[in-house]
């Protein structure tokens, strides 16, 4: 049996099928948005700003981004990146940047991975001493006390 639907059913249909589409728009949008990762200098805007540190090196920045990239934590980036003062809600991967660019690991869970050991800012907290390997100058250096007195 063939039905003969109304002009009341057509428009029924036809209104049903549009608030479908664009209710389903809107859940979807965000997804889209949040799958684009910020750009590296965007990336190292909002570190300076967490860190206080104007320094600092863009291959590590690069690294640590592409380790957020892959453990799936872009959305809580690009929030960041648009917000840049921490509220509770952004506080963990506002830590979780600080410690990556303070400790040059990886945040990566279960990575082993080391983002920059020379360039990790904890070398520039430690006055006192510099990384593994790295020459502090000639050789006996440490034998002249230092050009300039610490506090």
């Amino acid at each position: 049996m063939i039905r003969n639907f109304s002009r009341r059913d057509l428009l029924r249909s036809g209104t049903s099928a549009a608030s479908i589409l664009i209710l389903g728009a809107r859940s979807i949008t965000p997804v889209f948005a949040a799958a684009a990762p910020p750009s590296l200098e965007q990336f190292i805007a909002v570190s300076r700003k967490l860190t206080g540190h104007q320094s600092l090196d863009s291959d590590m920045g690069k690294n640590i981004l592409d380790a957020f990239v892959a453990a799936g934590q872009v959305g809580d980036i690009v929030t960041l990146v648009r917000d840049p003062a921490p509220e509770q809600s952004q506080l963990k991967i506002a830590s979780a940047i600080v410690a990556a660019l303070y400790s040059g690991i990886s945040p990566r869970p279960g990575a082993s991975q080391v983002t920059g050991f020379n360039e990790a800012l904890v070398w520039d907290s430690l006055t006192y001493t510099k990384p593994w390997g790295s020459c502090g100058g000639e050789t006996g250096y440490w034998g002249e006390p230092p050009s300039k007195q610490e506090p």
